[in-house]
């Protein structure tokens, strides 16, 4: 029996009834020690996006406890011939467990709470006549089920060193992540502006629009553009119109995007 209860988050694209399949998958690998483990409702990523699975990972870095959840991550829009192309299990060096694959949207939760354990998953079903569909069911639901019952890493994988991670990074001003009222968090920071600063926005190098930089967007006029210090991680800047919907298709920018500014 498990003391501890823990938590199974599942970062994924597969939004539709995938995601029951690979929670009833994880649920019946689990048996009867599913009463000690939840398996958290779906933290929905865009569509292959490797920027938006990778913030999305750390975001909830943020507010899960690392003592007791393990990150299953079901998102890969790259080749599957690729050299680095593995399935990965592991653990942070302040207590997050994960499985996924080598693509990189492990990489920033990695980097900032360190590496203690890297393994890799079984490499059969990658490729070719044994090719596996769906691999976020047949092969990472079962394995995130095994990791939350106990069973040791060395008993799912080949331990692995952390130069096999894939070498990938989100750039500084990418736009990470789009929320339901279309505002725009971006990797990066904003340093010496001012209550009130005029800056000219640029997506992709092309300048597009004027924003004015507020600690409180809401105080600004209605459908005024703002750039702020957002609610993300460490205040990751964020790009909207006052109290306005679709800012990013207003401004044509989507993840992956890189968004850069100057101050006028």
């Amino acid at each position: 029996m498990i003391g501890v209860a823990k938590r199974i988050v599942i970062v994924s694209d597969c939004s539709d009834v995938a995601y029951n399949e690979m929670r009833a998958t994880i649920l019946s690998e689990l048996g009867d020690t599913s009463q000690n483990i939840s398996v958290e409702p779906l933290v929905k990523a865009k569509e292959f996006s490797i920027e938006n699975g990778s913030f999305l990972v750390r975001l909830m870095g943020e507010v899960y406890d690392p003592s007791n959840t393990i990150f299953l991550v079901v998102l890969n829009s790259l080749r599957t011939n690729r050299k680095d192309r593995a399935r990965i299990i592991g653990e942070t060096k302040n207590g997050f467990k994960f499985v996924g694959a080598n693509t990189g949207t492990l990489n920033w939760l990695i980097k900032d709470f360190g590496l203690k354990n890297l393994y890799e998953l079984n490499a059969s079903g990658l490729m070719g006549k044994d090719f596996i569909s769906f691999g976020g069911k047949h092969v990472h639901s079962p394995a995130v089920a095994k990791v939350a019952k106990g069973v040791n890493f060395s008993g799912l994988g080949e331990e692995r060193s952390e130069e096999f991670l894939c070498d990938y990074r989100v750039e500084d001003g990418c736009v990470v992540h789009i929320d339901n009222f279309g505002v725009l968090k971006i990797n990066g920071s904003l340093e010496n502006l001012e209550e009130g600063d005029k800056l000219d926005i640029f997506v992709n190098g092309e300048r597009k629009i004027v924003a004015v930089f507020s600690y409180s967007m809401k105080d600004l006029e209605d459908s005024t553009w703002a750039i702020y210090p957002g609610s993300s991680l460490n205040n990751l800047p964020e790009i909207g119109k006052v109290r306005e919907l679709s800012s990013a298709k207003k401004l044509g920018a989507k993840i992956g995007d890189i968004i850069t500014w100057k101050k006028i």
